[in-house]
């Protein structure tokens, strides 16, 4: 379960981003700074395919892959009280990826002297706010670390590598705008950088915004380069959150909004940490999994059950639409669409897998 963490200045629409992806009802107000305390829950990843595949084989239980989110209060911008509070940085630090919510609209109702309505300009002051938030915890790590390589040249090398992160981040530059080493990475670690985290800016658009794409391309522009930007009506996704499954994709295809925020966001979030889902499928429960790319067969079997990537033999491998349309695994089977893959196997997105082993 990947974790991600919500920021943005006030009156953006972040807690009601969270509300859209949770179907939560975390309370929210036209007025800055009314997220006091973090909200914490899951979103469940839409998957249509899972629930389909679970109808031909008749599983009892359906098991989504999900995200956990993390709604943290909202940034003050320089001059109004500076960043986040060290307790909520340290939460943050904790989180797989970040997602940035940008205001890009006007509402009367909705003060918006705490962010403005650019989101180029609010993504680059997130930008240069995050990168002083490591910077400060590197260069103050920096000189204590250069004198204990003095009296182990092991550190060495991590000591050389956070003086030159330090210095890096002095620009106000995010570190995953360059290239580290594995090495230089494992010396990060236990600094646990905000600015190494892969983001998703979504820009928050009035519903009737005419040019999402233009704005969606102007904060690209700013961002890291591997950086994703979506552009998202907070504001009716979160109204659309409260219906019922059918209604909401009525209200979604009748306004021309898609799939809808949840999906949209969990494709860039997956994206983003360069994650791929696969399932097991059986009458008691169809269940989707989710693991980073380039894993292998063994890897996803240990997230099912750590006993399976230790006594992991063989896996019987198939796509999942291949599943669903022979009429479920058995049927797949008997039509020569399952193979069997070792432990060099690279899982592939979509990949069901049965999972032979001893222990």
């Amino acid at each position: 379960m990947a974790r991600l963490g919500i920021v943005g200045f006030p009156n953006t629409g972040k807690t009601s981003l969270f509300n859209a992806l949770t179907g939560l009802g975390a309370p929210t107000a036209p007025h800055p700074f009314s997220t006091t305390e973090p909200n914490v829950g899951v979103a469940k990843v839409p998957d249509p395919m899972l629930e389909e595949a679970a109808r031909v084989e008749g599983s009892k239980k359906i098991v989504h892959a999900t995200l956990d989110l993390l709604d943290l209060p909202a940034m003050a911008k320089p001059g109004h009280g500076g960043g986040l509070a060290g307790a909520y940085l340290g939460r943050l630090r904790e989180m797989e990826a970040l997602i940035v919510v940008l205001r890009a609209f006007e509402d009367p109702s909705c003060p918006a002297d705490e962010s403005g309505t650019d989101p180029v300009a609010q993504a680059e002051e997130l930008t240069l706010e995050l990168a002083a938030a490591d910077h400060e915890v590197f260069a103050r790590r920096a000189p204590r670390i250069a004198k204990e390589a003095t009296a182990d040249p092991a550190k060495k090398a991590a000591a050389e590598a956070i003086a030159d992160a330090a210095e890096w981040l002095s620009g106000g530059v995010p570190l995953r705008d360059r290239d580290w080493s594995e090495a230089e990475r494992d010396a990060f670690r236990d600094l646990a950088p905000i600015t190494l985290a892969p983001v998703v800016w979504v820009v928050n658009v009035a519903e009737d915004e005419p040019r999402p794409e233009e704005l969606v391309e102007a904060v690209k522009a700013v961002v890291s380069s591997g950086d994703s930007v979506v552009a998202l009506s907070v504001k009716i996704e979160e109204e659309g959150s409260r219906l019922e499954p059918e209604e909401r994709a009525e209200l979604f295809e009748a306004l021309g909004l898609g799939e809808g925020a949840l999906a949209t966001v969990v494709r860039a979030a997956y994206g983003a940490l360069g994650l791929l889902t696969f399932y097991t499928l059986g009458p008691k429960e169809a269940h989707a999994w989710t693991v980073r790319r380039g894993a292998t067969a063994p890897e996803a079997a240990g997230k099912i059950h750590s006993d399976m990537e230790r006594g992991f033999i063989r896996a019987e491998i198939a796509p999942i639409g291949e599943v669903v349309a022979a009429g479920g695994w058995d049927a797949a089977k008997r039509a020569n669409l399952v193979r069997v893959e070792g432990r060099d196997y690279v899982m592939a997105e979509g990949d069901v897998m049965v999972v032979r082993f001893s222990v």
